[in-house]
């Protein structure tokens, strides 16, 4: 006797077959249309860093620190350590390639990072972190300043008692 498990079988009328049941995909190219790119979202425009960095970072945590976490906000700090590190022994003007190649890569996680979590969106949006990115180019002084408006965010979210996980 055979089995019929009536899994693929098209002329099960109790809607019990593969896929009968299931909703359509919410895909982002779903009936021609693109849904993956929220339209409120607006280009990323390189914005240069304040004089006052470090006040600006006071009130960017005594808004948002509640939104991320210090491992969260320290890991991003850590993808500009290495970088930090080699440019600050430099008196160059100019970002060694490697460095700016670095500053990219860090951009692409720092993106990934708030795609990943709305709470780290919400929060580099607030601190203004890409559009001061951006502004870098290759200028090393703006480097080591966007370095030390991160340190400074990373002491007033502790400072103001951020959450640990």
């Amino acid at each position: 006797m055979a089995w019929n498990n009536n899994y693929n079988n098209r002329d099960n009328r109790s809607g019990g077959g593969y896929n009968q049941n299931r909703a359509p995909r919410s895909g982002y190219n779903q009936g021609g249309r693109n849904d993956y790119r929220d339209a409120s979202q607006k280009p990323i425009v390189a914005k240069p860093l304040p004089t006052d960095y470090v006040d600006v970072a006071e009130k960017v945590i005594q808004v948002n620190y509640r939104q991320i976490t210090t491992s969260k906000l320290r890991n991003l700090l850590s993808q500009f350590v290495d970088v930090y590190n080699e440019e600050n022994l430099l008196t160059g003007e100019r970002l060694q390639p490697t460095s700016i190649n670095a500053l990219v890569m860090a951009r692409i996680r720092m993106l990934y990072e708030a795609g990943r979590d709305r709470n780290v969106k919400t929060f580099i949006e607030g601190a203004d972190l890409l559009p001061y990115l951006k502004d870098i180019g290759d200028s090393r002084v703006k480097m080591l300043n966007y370095y030390h408006y991160l340190e400074a965010l990373v002491a007033y979210h502790k400072y103001y008692g951020g959450r640990e996980n």
